[in-house]
């Protein structure tokens, strides 16, 4: 029977991957989304503008699911799925 540490580890190590992922895709959708309003006032190629728009988008996709996944895998952590998978 696995212990609350283990739980605490795992919840742990979740965590800190998820806050990897977010700190690291973050400054770059937020600095594509302030890079294409500033490409905007300034009147430069719509094309530049564009492809950071979607740039943003995607990462901010990214950024989501991230969290979704990060939800999910607590709540398996709490609910102890892993534990009843290895009784077997």
């Amino acid at each position: 029977m696995p212990n609350s540490s283990d739980r605490r580890k795992k919840r742990i190590g979740s965590i800190a991957a998820a806050l990897f992922v977010l700190f690291y895709i973050l400054p770059l959708v937020v600095g594509s989304v302030f890079a294409a309003v500033e490409f905007l006032r300034d009147g430069e190629a719509f094309a530049v503008v564009l492809f950071l728009l979607i740039y943003g988008v995607m990462g901010g996709a990214v950024l989501i699911g991230v969290v979704l996944a990060l939800r999910q895998r607590l709540q398996e952590i709490e609910g102890g799925e892993e534990d009843d998978a290895a009784q077997y």
